[in-house]
């Protein structure tokens, strides 16, 4: 099953993230609902790996994390445009991380080993911006966007199911962040 772990949004935030993507030049935007920060991508994992992570998550103990914005960013994935809000990547967030990579992998799960770039995308595109779109893109993206933070209190296992329209998230369980 294809899967991922993230937190999950705020509305407050999640609305202030669609203004937001309402002005941006270039791309598609990502669904409301799929919305979120992730946290481990688990590519095609075995369900019976699943169950054994889910075992481990219910036995979590982390306190909440503060999230931040730092502003817009794009990268590159396989000539692939992605537009995102950049988070801060606190001592506090990144702990949440290792600590998830750490279970998943206890769990028979083999995540890639790279940096860890926590962000949520808003937007993606078929191909890199060129010439005038680059120009209004960089534009779009100079000033650092004004988007509210939150407090993370739950980490949540999403099933992904790719379709010719994009993905689709289900949440299939949610573990909080209690300390």
């Amino acid at each position: 099953m294809r899967a991922f772990l993230a937190l999950p949004i705020p509305d407050e935030t999640v609305d202030a993230l669609l203004r937001l993507q309402s002005a941006i030049p270039f791309g598609k935007p990502v669904p409301e609902e799929n919305l979120h920060l992730t946290l481990a991508f688990l590519d095609d994992a075995p369900e019976d790996a699943l169950e054994d992570l889910h075992d481990l998550l219910t036995g979590l103990r982390w306190p909440p994390v503060e999230i931040r914005f730092t502003g817009l960013d794009s990268f590159t994935e396989m000539e692939r445009g992605l537009i995102f809000a950049a988070v801060d990547r606190s001592d506090a967030l990144q702990g949440l991380h290792d600590r998830l990579a750490s279970l998943c992998r206890s769990a028979g799960l083999d995540l890639p080993r790279r940096r860890f770039r926590p962000h949520v995308t808003l937007m993606r595109a078929n191909r890199r911006p060129e010439g005038r779109t680059r120009d209004r893109l960089a534009a779009a993206l100079g000033p650092v966007a004004d988007l509210p933070g939150f407090t993370a209190r739950a980490v949540t296992l999403y099933r992904s199911t790719l379709t010719p329209r994009g993905a689709l998230h289900e949440a299939l369980a949610s573990y909080p962040l209690t300390g």
